[in-house]
């Protein structure tokens, strides 16, 4: 068993979040520690992340064999941003008695457009994956810095960002090259549609990697879905705006947890 670092705030009913890609839990910290009021919140660092192990091979099925044996036997409700809500929607599907509720925040079942699906065009991925390789720790600074570019508060935004990414040293460049081909190459959407549980998803109205569009379409797929947009909010909401996505996690989790 791969070691995963794990992080718990407050008592109750268990809240696993799972981060998303090239970063790790300390991101989210401060949403977590709010959370924790009401629940016991888990924040996972993903395999090759923040202080967990790596893995090999470095695949969707792996990652989610190794999350489900870190998230408690009794049933959690799941959160996942970014890649980690892929994981998290994959792990939903493949372990459904550990799962109780799903909340996706700023997630694509299929991350690449297509003809009849809203995402990031290939070429754009391409050209992303590219500077990765260049300089991973700028591209991933500036891609941030563009989630809360002109929004109120940006610069303690900023400031939270600039910190998580400076706690941890970045993930090795293999397992960020994989975690982006899981971006490139994962359809969750047969997923979604099977779920026999409660989901919601938040958008960021101004996501530059996961178009507003996606939710009307994941809808349309599967109509038990809760939909739910943040104003001017970008890739990062649960840092932007955080007050309001707060509002809407914790009321989904209230009335799933009934």
């Amino acid at each position: 068993m791969t070691y995963l670092h794990k992080e718990i705030y407050g008592q109750g009913e268990p809240v696993v979040m799972l981060h998303g890609w090239a970063m790790h839990s300390g991101l989210w910290r401060v949403f977590a520690e709010h959370l924790a009021v009401d629940w016991e919140v888990i924040c996972l660092d993903l395999p090759g992340h923040g202080r967990s192990e790596t893995l090999q091979p470095y695949a969707l099925e792996a990652l989610v064999d190794e999350l489900a044996l870190a998230v408690p036997e009794k049933p959690s409700h799941l959160i996942g941003w970014s890649l980690g809500g892929a994981l998290a929607l994959r792990l939903a599907e493949k372990y459904p008695h550990k799962v109780k509720s799903l909340s996706l925040i700023a997630s694509n079942p299929h991350f690449l457009s297509a003809q009849d699906w809203s995402g990031v065009a290939p070429n754009i991925m391409a050209e992303f994956a590219s500077n990765i390789q260049k300089n991973a720790s700028v591209t991933l600074l500036r891609f941030m810095s563009l989630q809360v570019q002109g929004m109120l508060d940006m610069k303690v935004s900023l400031k939270q960002i600039k910190t998580a990414l400076q706690e941890c040293v970045l993930p090795e460049l293999e397992v960020l090259m994989s975690g982006l081909q899981i971006l490139q190459t994962a359809d969750l959407r047969g997923g979604l549609v099977a779920l026999a549980l409660p989901v919601q998803m938040i958008f960021g109205e101004y996501d530059s990697l996961v178009p507003v569009q996606v939710g009307e379409q994941c809808k349309s797929l599967a109509p038990h879905i809760e939909i739910q947009v943040i104003a001017e909010a970008g890739h990062v909401p649960f840092i932007s705006h955080e007050q309001q996505v707060l509002a809407l996690v914790r009321d989904f989790l209230l009335r799933s947890d009934i």
